[in-house]
């Protein structure tokens, strides 16, 4: 571990003045509304950020009646990241602010290493935020972290929602991500933890070549004008709003995890709102989190603004099909479904699109697997009555619990019961169809 070292007096000029509790206060006011006497949690690595952030949302909870609990996730992809994170640890006691080590288990291979590590950093973080009930999460992303990201996302020929950069709000399925620095320079964050007399850890990965943000950095590639960025979030929010707007006309959700467009209201909308959202959709009922890119998306899409389609097509591990209503259905591709043993804990998020609770059973060596699978056909048991609404390809894609080849559980939209063969499922995709209003502070 290396730390900053802090030799002589503060010197603070025009853009490197530290955060005041004020400025503070009027950023998490953009990103409200938030309970009273608020519980929210910070993702901290013991970079300058997050410290910075730590202390600024110790002093905003505490302000508001509230408590901060610090998170810090070790990767495992240093020698000494548990030393680090101890380490944190002990600042964090110092700081008056419970703290918690999370471990994550790294995969043997180094491919998307970059991208493995931070979506896995998301997860525990939610759950650990939904374990113990908070809805805030807080992460230090700031200023250069935001002027890269649409240097990233421009040298990839990203659109308009790229182009924005990250959003200050970011709904997830159990927490709220907040990002209250993203318009702080780094100098700033440097000043106010040089104030509070507190010291931070350089991570050595902000230099490692292998990551494409530490490459950015050397090469000197990141430097935007934030105004740009800004006006790109501007129009973004714009046309967030008349997607959500087309959303609520034109999208039929059903409980059991479908969707139906209108496609004549798609085909009158305007052109890249309409292609937006049914990227969307296809990404909610798939229950992915990013829509679905390239030709096959752009195809697809301009095939239905033209004429419909005739015929069932695959995206993104999606049916669409026509429906001869002048609406096309848009479910989830069965074979794309990937069994699973049933995790710990009563209720699950499956697939990435339902939250399941099993109460009433043991799940010990249980799978989890689509209904369609079962043997002999799940359409013959008596309990599928209440599922014969739904179109059989919609079937065979809910969840239930086997026992090898039986079905142990059934699925119902019915709230829980402990009757046999009653596992209550609940829609709940990891990307909402309008998504979460693009915010920034």
């Amino acid at each position: 571990m290396r730390l900053s070292a802090h030799a002589g007096p503060v010197v603070i000029g025009p853009d490197s003045a530290p955060v005041l509790a004020a400025e503070f206060e009027q950023w998490m006011k953009r990103l409200g509304p938030f309970e009273s006497a608020p519980r929210i949690a910070v993702a901290v690595s013991g970079g300058r950020d997050s410290m910075a952030l730590a202390i600024l949302a110790r002093d905003w909870a505490k302000a508001h009646g509230g408590s901060v609990h610090a998170v810090t996730i070790d990767h495992g992809l240093r020698s000494n990241s548990a030393h680090e994170a101890a380490h944190v640890g002990c600042w964090m006691l110092q700081l008056d602010i419970p703290h918690q080590i999370v471990c994550w288990e790294t995969p043997e291979h180094e491919t998307g290493i970059e991208a493995a590590a931070r979506d896995a950093r998301y997860a525990l973080l939610e759950a650990y935020c939904q374990e113990h009930g908070i809805l805030h999460l807080l992460v230090g992303h700031h200023q250069a972290d935001q002027q890269e990201t649409h240097q990233m996302r421009r040298a990839r020929g990203s659109g308009l929602v790229g182009l924005a950069g990250m959003a200050a709000v970011r709904e997830m399925t159990h927490v709220r991500v907040l990002r209250p620095l993203l318009g702080v320079s780094r100098d700033r964050i440097t000043a106010t933890l040089q104030v509070a007399g507190q010291d931070w850890v350089e991570d050595p990965s902000n230099q490692d070549g292998r990551f494409a943000r530490a490459r950015m950095r050397a090469q000197g590639d990141a430097a935007v004008a934030m105004a740009d960025i800004r006006q790109a979030g501007a129009t973004r929010k714009l046309h967030e709003q008349a997607l959500a707007i087309l959303a609520a006309t034109a999208v039929g959700i059903d409980p059991a995890g479908f969707a139906m467009i209108d496609l004549q209201a798609i085909q009158d909308a305007d052109a890249d709102v309409s292609r937006n959202l049914f990227g969307n959709v296809v990404t909610s009922v798939s229950g992915g989190v990013y829509p679905p890119r390239g030709t096959r998306l752009d195809n697809l899409w301009a095939r239905l603004i033209a004429k419909g389609v005739d015929r069932a097509w695959t995206l993104g591990g999606c049916i669409i099909r026509p429906e001869g209503t002048g609406k096309i259905c848009v479910m989830r591709e069965p074979v794309a479904v990937v069994a699973q043993p049933f995790p710990s804990g009563e209720r699950v998020l499956w697939d990435g699109r339902f939250v399941l609770s099993a109460q009433g059973f043991d799940v010990t060596g249980l799978t989890l697997d689509a209904l369609g699978r079962a043997k002999p056909n799940y359409r013959q048991i008596p309990d599928f009555e209440p599922l014969s609404r739904l179109p059989k390809d919609v079937c065979a894609t809910l969840p239930a619990l086997f026992c090898e080849s039986e079905i142990v559980a059934f699925p119902s939209f019915d709230p829980p019961n402990t009757a046999l063969r009653n596992l209550y499922v609940r829609f709940a995709p990891q990307k909402p169809v309008s998504g979460a209003a693009f915010g920034n502070v």
